[in-house]
């Protein structure tokens, strides 16, 4: 028979010490996860403002910056800051469909580049564009044009698209004025010209939203305080040089890129950024920003990967910028 020994109190008091100690180190570490997974990591570039100096001019009024982070995570950014106040400049988003039905058939989804190709058709012809507002449904094929519902509040050319309320939207007044707000029931639309929806505010008064850890590719609009600097912003996400963002991560790349307030629009195989760009030689002049994953595939885990192609999906709505000729309009 085994003999019980008293342990010295020395040791007992050691090891009570250390059990504790390992206590504390435990929930520092939920601590942790709690606060990344909440706040996510900030780098270097995201605590700093961006020098839009160095940035390219795509058109008078419109910049674009292209980054390639490794920190929080590997991702590919791109940024369109915008001049409200550049002479002739506009909004257009997806307008209704021929046989419009609130809230089951809208609009008719479409690339963002075929967004813009076909504007060139008529009298605004878009220079940049985004993917916008969430929709439903998107069943595949993606790339299918078909009537769909728009999420939230949309407004092409003065006449509404979707008119659900409190969401956070995009409202740019018939003046050429532009705000970011949740849309209530109270808001009087009568002056608004265009508006786009996102699923929520991921910057509010300078502050990035909390959120999960899920990274995804991802789109945000943003506004500065003044209101004159409209942000059009894409992480590309699900591929091996860059995983995407959280929702918290669009906030605070918005911030750093001079936004004051933004939304996180419609991301996942929807983000896509697109120009018209007039130094192509071919007729079609419209190329892709950003690299789109439209058909829904993920593409970080591929070792052997061939040259990736970018896939476009058919979104919901998409807005764009144009410009009208001032002095003909003043005639």
């Amino acid at each position: 028979m085994r003999t019980l020994t008293k342990e010295p109190k020395v040791i007992h008091i050691t090891k009570m010490i250390c059990k504790f100690l390992g206590s504390l180190n435990f929930a520092f570490t939920l601590f942790l996860l709690f606060f990344v997974g909440n706040r996510s990591v900030l780098s270097d570039f995201e605590t700093k403002s961006y020098d839009w100096s160095t940035a390219k001019e795509l058109r008078t009024g419109i910049l674009h910056a292209k980054i390639e982070r490794t920190s929080p995570q590997k991702m590919v950014i791109n940024c369109l800051r915008i001049d409200s106040h550049t002479p002739g400049m506009k909004l257009y988003t997806t307008p209704r469909c021929s046989n419009w039905l609130a809230e089951q058939s809208e609009t008719i989804r479409q690339t963002t580049r075929d967004f813009i190709r076909q504007s060139q058709k008529t009298d605004q012809k878009l220079v940049v564009a985004i993917n916008a507002s969430p929709f439903s449904p998107w069943p595949a094929p993606y790339q299918k044009e078909e009537p769909t519902d728009i999420s939230g509040f949309a407004v092409s050319q003065g006449i509404v698209v979707s008119n659900q309320k409190n969401v956070a939207s995009l409202l740019a007044s018939k003046a050429g004025s532009l705000q970011i707000s949740t849309v209530s029931t109270e808001l009087d639309i009568s002056n608004v010209e265009t508006a786009v929806s996102g699923f929520s505010l991921c910057l509010t008064n300078g502050e990035p939203s909390s959120s999960g850890t899920q990274l995804h590719p991802r789109t945000g609009i943003g506004l500065s305080k003044d209101g004159q600097y409209l942000f059009f912003l894409t992480i590309d996400g699900r591929q091996t040089n860059s995983y995407g963002a959280t929702v918290s991560g669009v906030g605070s790349l918005l911030k750093t890129f001079g936004a004051y307030n933004g939304i996180n629009m419609d991301g996942g195989g929807s983000t896509t950024m697109a120009w018209w760009d007039p130094s192509i030689s071919s007729s079609d002049k419209c190329r892709l920003l950003n690299r789109p994953v439209g058909n829904g595939d993920d593409y970080r885990d591929e070792k052997s990967l061939p040259d990736f192609v970018p896939t476009e999906r058919a979104n919901g709505n998409n807005l764009g910028v144009y410009f009208v000729d001032v002095e003909k309009v003043n005639h």
